[in-house]
């Protein structure tokens, strides 16, 4: 099982194999071996594998009736002040945050900080 450690940009992954990890569990755990998430065996799979990003505003007083009125070209505003950055998830787990801007006429996110 992989895991992302709060306030690192780490990752790690818990196997149940023989091999020479970098560092051992804490207290010594149950035994799963633990390796940096690039040293594992399966690394270069794992790596191509795809995975959604999401970015969740909240927009207070959308109805339904704005969500189906959209067209292209429309708006939608939100309170989200445009100096804070915004949260980024893989699924429920919040991996960074990032700022909106515009490169070349189509919308980028820049990546500020990890989480």
């Amino acid at each position: 099982m992989a895991m992302a450690e709060l306030g690192t940009n780490r990752m790690t992954a818990n196997v149940e194999s023989a091999g020479a990890p970098r560092s051992a569990p804490p207290g010594g755990g149950s035994g799963a071996v633990v390796w940096p998430m690039e040293e594992h065996p399966a690394w270069p799979m794992i790596s191509r594998l795809p995975a959604m990003l999401s970015v969740c505003l909240p927009l207070a007083g959308l109805k339904v009736c704005d969500l189906l009125s959209l067209q292209p070209g429309k708006t939608v505003g939100s309170r989200w002040a445009v100096t804070e950055d915004v949260p980024l998830k893989v699924g429920a787990l919040q991996i960074c945050w990032g700022e909106f801007e515009v490169v070349e006429q189509r919308m980028a996110l820049r990546l500020t900080r990890l989480a």
